[in-house]
């Protein structure tokens, strides 16, 4: 299929089964051009006329201070009383350029947060159909993601492979500090077992957290796990029997997949809108012809395109959910690392059967290898409870407590949003950096939060062969095609930005874009 700019390409006969999904084209003026240069500015002229105002020119100067990449794609510019002290101007010429630069859709007024370069919109073009025979399938490829992962654990390896954050994004020393604290003051609570459904004072902060996304429950629904992993699989455990049919978003995270492989589930994938989520049409189409137990997915910045869904096909969604009486497990590991400051519903906002099972941990937040996680398992809570308590018995005590005091004391809050802001910054950096070494014709996804970038390559390309070479280069990407049982996605990867920004990394994706173009037919 050939891409261009500023076209929607679509399949000349659509039918029921080839229900389309989105991704991002780079290069139209409101997009992010594939030179490197900085989007969603238009090019200005230094050379103003003699008839221009004062507000005119300082938009100019602040275009052009985009477009060299002074302020990138996401990033906060002065404020108005900040550059009108620097440029010895009154605060209503600022205030007119920037209304200006608004109208032309080059920044964006955030309330009580202040202007930033606006991020660039996604066009429309298509991926594949529902999946390659419209069928439920067994899943495979969990080799291939063992190896890939064990790669990305290896010190000389810069992992753009799992969507591990690096040891510099995470509280370490504030964390060892609640740590050696507990060890010393607590050894009472920390020695003990915390049986299921978990550590109370964790579950009271939880319940309060909740509330930022819309979810009003008691500390008692809540069952803490051994991260979100294991409250997927509690959930999955107490909703299906061997044998049962679950509908994933296409593509999905890779762990969904092989979660239903050890479970014995078959999975029907869904076409996934990377800006807007699952395709509800495409869903209610299986659901009528297939019998879905339940369904499984993302609502907020899924992985592996970082998208949102939007409140509205929220409440859609449970309203299908509703109406064919079945589940929802919802996977908001990444639900707080949002860009935008503000909190987003999420399907459990609108659950009033208990047919929606919630899960989330902290593994992305604060630190990978503490484990804990949890899950709102709805009217399942029972069932839940009981199988964590015969499988495993209890979640560790030291990580609930620690857990528990780092949010009682605000340290969480605290870290959040730095971790916010590194995030939004090195999502724009990573997407300036590929489109500059990668080919002309490169897609990728705009994500709106989380660690990840899903990118599409041009031509034949399959992502394999680059995910090979890159590996003999010490470094990992994870392959497309492990987000899907079919063959869809076999020329995209998932890139994970999840690290600071320097020179190893950037020269890391020149070499990536290299072998990319070393593989082009």
């Amino acid at each position: 299929m050939v891409f261009k700019r500023g076209t929607v390409n679509r399949y000349d006969e659509t039918t029921p089964n080839q229900l389309k999904s989105v991704m991002t084209k780079p290069g139209s003026a409101q997009s992010m051009p594939a030179t490197g240069e900085n989007p969603s500015v238009a090019s200005t002229s230094s050379d103003a006329p003699e008839s221009t105002h004062l507000y005119e020119l300082i938009a100019q100067e602040l275009t052009q201070d985009i477009e060299q990449g002074l302020y990138l794609s996401g990033q906060k510019i002065p404020s108005v009383r900040k550059l009108s002290h620097k440029r010895g101007v009154s605060i209503s010429t600022v205030s007119q350029a920037y209304s200006l630069l608004e109208d032309r859709g080059i920044i964006q007024a955030k309330p009580q947060s202040g202007y930033f370069v606006k991020r660039p919109p996604m066009e429309i073009t298509t991926v594949p159909p529902l999946s390659q025979g419209d069928t439920p399938s067994n899943v495979t490829k969990g080799h291939l993601i063992k190896q890939i992962l064990a790669s990305c654990q290896l010190p000389s390896t810069v992992n753009f492979g799992a969507a591990i954050p690096d040891d510099a994004m995470l509280p370490v020393r504030s964390m060892q500090t609640h740590l050696q604290k507990l060890i010393r003051f607590n050894s009472t609570d920390i020695l003990n077992y915390q049986f299921s459904p978990g550590y109370e004072p964790l579950r009271q902060q939880i319940a309060q957290r909740m509330r930022n996304s819309g979810v009003r429950c008691h500390q008692d629904e809540i069952v803490i796990t051994q991260g979100c992993t294991e409250a997927l699989n509690l959930c999955l455990r107490a909703n299906t029997r061997r044998g049962d049919t679950i509908a994933v978003e296409s593509p999905c995270y890779y762990g969904f997949l092989q979660i239903a492989e050890v479970l014995g589930l078959k999975v029907i994938e869904i076409p996934t809108d990377p800006n807007t989520g699952m395709s509800l049409e495409a869903l209610k189409l299986a659901l009528q012809e297939w019998s879905i137990k339940l369904v499984l997915l993302s609502t907020r910045f899924s992985n592996p395109t970082g998208c949102a869904m939007p409140k509205s096909k929220q409440q859609q969604l449970v309203e299908l959910i509703n109406e064919y009486q079945i589940k929802a497990i919802e996977d908001d590991i990444y639900g707080e690392l949002g860009y935008d400051n503000h909190h987003q519903t999420v399907l459990k906002t609108f659950d009033t059967q208990g047919r929606i099972l919630y899960c989330s941990s902290f593994t992305k937040t604060v630190a990978p290898g503490l484990r804990v996680g949890w899950c709102i398992p709805g009217d399942s809570l029972e069932e839940v409870i009981t199988l964590q308590t015969f499988n495993t018995l209890a979640v560790a005590s030291l990580p609930q407590c620690a857990m528990a005091s780092f949010l009682q004391n605000g340290h969480y809050d605290k870290h959040l949003r730095q971790l916010q802001r590194s995030a939004r910054e090195n999502c724009a950096f990573f997407i300036n950096a590929i489109l500059e070494a990668f080919p002309p014709g490169t897609l990728l996804s705009q994500p709106s939060g989380g660690y990840v970038v899903w990118v599409c390559l041009p031509g034949n390309i399959d992502a394999l062969d680059v995910q090979k070479l890159a590996q003999q280069q010490d470094m990992a990407i994870m392959p497309g095609g492990v987000c899907s049982n079919t063959d869809h996605f076999d020329n995209y990867f998932r890139i994970n930005f999840a690290m600071p920004w320097n020179a190893r990394v950037k020269e890391a994706i020149g070499e990536l874009g290299k072998i990319v173009f070393s593989l082009l037919k």
